[in-house]
């Protein structure tokens, strides 16, 4: 039986459903349970399984931006497993077994930073630009905060980003995609971050582009 230590949104040790809850390096991590002969037909424990095999192999693939977003997220455990705890329930799409990873409601960042007002992606060329209203000194934004871009190619399974690409009170941002990426179609997400403390706002998606 596993023992939750934090509540539902807490640390876990031992089994909790189709997850096992461990420890690696003083921080909790979770794993799918591998399929045994009894379960291996068991179409809730495929689809579960499924599911989290998809997210893990996306927020793999995005790591480096996934450190960043959910640095301050991650108290006890790592930060890919705080991406993965918040996305598991919501990120995916379809029906079984044709499950795929829902890029417009995938967070790749998490926190307390308020966003700049109207967000918007557009591409011209190979690259991705966002611009936005500038909020600066209403709620929590401050015009020093940095803005956060990350550019994910499904086919390629590759990611590009970069985590100080201007300052919200520049009101836009531009990321070059690789000449390579041609002809591909690319996800784009949009957060902020601010220097003296870490501390990140929630992921906006831009949008799916065909460059």
């Amino acid at each position: 039986m596993g023992k939750i230590k934090q509540g539902i949104l807490g640390g876990f040790s031992g089994k909790v459903g189709p997850v096992i809850g461990t420890s690696w390096k003083g921080k909790a991590v979770m794993r799918a349970i591998a399929l045994s002969h009894n379960d291996a037909n068991s179409v809730a424990q495929q689809q579960q399984r499924l599911k989290f095999k998809l997210l893990i192999q996306f927020l793999a693939e995005v790591n480096g931006f996934i450190e960043r977003g959910f640095r301050n997220r991650a108290v006890g455990m790592t930060a890919p497993n705080a991406a993965m705890r918040l996305n598991l329930d919501g990120a995916i799409s379809g029906d079984w077994p044709n499950y795929k990873v829902a890029y417009d409601k995938v967070m790749v960042s998490n926190g307390v930073i308020d966003l700049p007002y109207s967000p918007v992606g557009t591409l011209d060329g190979s690259d991705i630009s966002a611009t936005w209203s500038d909020n600066s000194g209403l709620g929590n934004a401050d015009a020093a905060d940095k803005a956060m871009m990350l550019v994910y190619n499904p086919a390629k399974r590759q990611s590009i980003y970069n985590t100080n690409v201007a300052e919200r009170s520049e009101r836009s941002a531009v990321i070059s995609t690789p000449a390579a990426w041609s002809g591909d179609t690319v996800e784009a997400w949009l957060a902020m971050r601010r220097e003296k403390d870490g501390e990140t706002s929630k992921s906006f998606y831009l949008g799916s582009f065909n460059l």
